[in-house]
């Protein structure tokens, strides 16, 4: 969390509660393991990518 609260105060990142984006992230990213080891067809690299895609537009700095 303390990451989020850096990019935060050097402006890499817009105001959000850090606390609330760690749940999101943890959340997402357990899903995803859980999804790769429950079905073989699923496509982790593109998960990653468009998990990537959205936690980046959430996080960044409107400036």
């Amino acid at each position: 969390m303390q990451w989020l609260r850096e990019g935060q105060r050097a402006g890499a990142f817009r105001d959000f509660d850090p606390a609330i984006m760690v749940m999101a992230i943890q959340g997402a990213r357990e899903m995803a393991v859980a999804r790769t080891a429950a079905d073989p067809d699923f496509d982790a690299p593109a998960c990653a990518r468009e998990l990537a895609d959205i936690f980046d537009h959430a996080t960044r700095s409107r400036s």
